[in-house]
């Protein structure tokens, strides 16, 4: 078990995603893995049968393999200065050859933590495909940075009674552990819209935890949900909020917005810790 950093070859980004990492690596006590993943480059050349095009294949494939090298060499040197010293961490820096979304799915299924940038969540970014992949596709656990470097502190649940709360929830139950403080989040009318559902009342989830060993508190939120737990998130110091992720169609939520699409769009806010 590990946390690890999803990398991208971009030095400021790389810094701060390790950064973040190696915070949540040092709360739970466990080791930092930072994640560069590049696809085959003879995969990523298209292939010709005509023979005045051999020529031409191989001097791409060639400006590939230089690209790719440079950015492993920034993605490196961006881990290494993120982790500085970092006494009693274990921290190792793994290329993967493997398209970004394959390798983080993977990756996914037994870390502590998987931690992508925060530019992760917007289309067209070096992360992006393999951010939604693992969260969409996959249906695997993730965590988003947040605007901030993370730094330890108190973890908010919004909690609605969902599958993908409880998704979060449950892969999510290291960080929870770690943090000390846990807040139980939760905006009654709307977690009733879709009708009642087993499990909802925030003072079940209370005593889920307490047999788990993580203490937690109740609180109480209104009006529009994101912007609710955004504010209590920055009223109560915490660094990182536990959600489910797309509870309704991501189009829908792209075209009309919704609590997903906000908190990730967020310009202020703390880790978001995700499952759908």
């Amino acid at each position: 078990m590990s946390v690890v950093a999803m990398l991208q070859g971009t030095p400021e980004t790389d810094v701060e995603t390790t950064r973040s990492a190696l915070a949540m690596a040092q709360k739970m006590g466990t080791s930092l893995t930072g994640l560069c993943a590049l696809p085959d480059p003879q995969a990523a050349v298209m292939l010709v049968t005509t023979p005045e095009s051999t020529g031409l294949t191989a001097a791409a494939a060639t400006n590939i393999i230089e690209l790719q090298r440079e950015m492993l060499e920034k993605a490196e040197a961006a881990f290494r200065q993120g982790v500085g010293a970092a006494p009693g961490t274990d921290c190792v820096f793994l290329h993967q050859v493997a398209n970004a979304e394959a390798a983080a799915a993977s990756a996914a299924t037994l870390a502590d933590a998987l931690v992508f940038p925060r530019s992760a969540a917007r289309s067209g970014e070096p992360l992006s495909i393999a951010f939604d992949y693992v969260m969409m596709d996959a249906r695997l656990p993730l965590v988003l940075a947040g605007t901030q470097t993370y730094a330890p502190g108190p973890v908010i649940i919004g909690w609605d009674g969902s599958n993908g709360a409880a998704r979060a929830l449950r892969f999510h139950i290291p960080l929870l552990k770690a943090a000390g403080e846990v807040i139980i989040a939760q905006n009654r009318k709307d977690a009733e819209r879709d009708g009642a559902r087993p499990g909802i009342e925030p003072g079940s989830l209370e005593d889920w935890l307490k047999r788990k060993g993580i203490k937690s508190s109740i609180s109480a939120i209104e009006g529009e949900v994101s912007a609710a737990l955004l504010a209590l998130a920055k009223g109560s110091g915490a660094t990182m909020i536990v959600a489910g992720a797309y509870g309704h169609s991501r189009i829908s939520e792209r075209l009309f917005g919704g609590t997903s699409r906000r908190l990730l769009n967020a310009e202020d806010a703390p880790a978001l810790a995700l499952a759908r």
